[in-house]
């Protein structure tokens, strides 16, 4: 009878109830890997839209910074009409190119290529006061050189384009007519697009219409630009690089990647006020 009761006594669970705490288990564990993966994975995905923020803040902001100034020169003295002044710099304050700039560098005036993303040249009187100048005292372009003496005055010829790096990422770049060569400034900008309000001669102080580079029937006219910058993400962030996202282009037309990496277009528009006020 003892001995009976001692083999019930150490009877252990079923294979039922093993399987069952088995199923449990992982459904547990499996929770909790999930949820895991998914924080890592938008904890990647908010880092990556803050950097592409961050670097599409600052293009735009060296970018507007310069249309500001664009056509800016010195006023000489009243006009013979009495109601505007003679300056150095009476070009136009812009030029742009749709298809980009043959060579970006050139010491003359820029040309426009047969392929490629839009590209932006602003021109204006750079001084000691709108520019860093050099230890000497010479007002530089937007890579620091030194600008060349034009007759007692500098004129800044600024140009702004894509190009791709050694590692293959597309970075936004500016060059000048320094020929010192072209330098990055921001990566992972993977497209610009510029539209230019120009308005019309008989009411030469309001915007008629955005257009694209190869539109603009006369760059005198341009009173405002809008560019838009197509920001691509560092690294890959998506969990599955098949994984699909859609997002909107420069356009604002849906697309769709399948590369593991995130994009956001971004907007900025400057007006000219060296074209508005005169």
């Amino acid at each position: 009878m003892n001995a009976a009761v001692r083999y019930q006594r150490m009877q252990g669970l079923s294979l039922v109830e093993v399987m069952v705490s088995l199923v449990i288990g992982l459904v547990v564990v499996g929770a909790v890997l999930v949820s895991y993966i998914t924080a890592g994975t938008t904890g990647r995905q908010q880092a990556a839209y803050a950097e592409m923020n961050e670097n599409a803040q600052l293009a735009l902001t060296l970018i507007a910074r310069d249309l500001l100034l664009a056509g800016f020169s010195a006023p000489l003295g009243v006009a013979a009409d009495g109601l505007s002044f003679t300056r150095t710099y009476a070009s136009r304050p812009v030029f742009g190119c749709r298809t980009g700039f043959a060579a970006p560098a050139t010491t003359g005036a820029v040309a426009c290529a047969l392929s490629g993303s839009d590209a932006l040249e602003v021109v204006y009187q750079a001084d000691a006061a709108n520019s860093v100048p050099t230890a000497s005292g010479v007002p530089t372009d937007c890579l620091g050189n030194g600008l060349a003496d034009a007759g007692g005055f500098y004129l800044a010829y600024n140009r702004y384009y894509l190009a791709t790096s050694s590692s293959g990422r597309s970075e936004m770049h500016c060059a000048s007519r320094q020929g010192a060569g072209g330098q990055p400034l921001v990566d992972n900008v993977e497209g610009m697009t510029v539209w230019y309000g120009e308005a019309n001669a008989a009411s030469p102080r309001a915007v008629a219409r955005y257009v694209r580079a190869n539109a603009v029937s006369d760059w005198g006219l341009v009173l405002s630009v809008r560019v838009c910058l197509l920001m691509r993400s560092s690294e890959s962030v998506l969990a599955n690089s098949e994984d699909t996202v859609t997002y909107l282009d420069c356009d604002s037309a849906q697309q769709t990647s399948a590369d593991g990496f995130v994009r956001r277009a971004f907007f900025s528009t400057t007006t000219l006020r060296n074209k508005m006020a005169f």
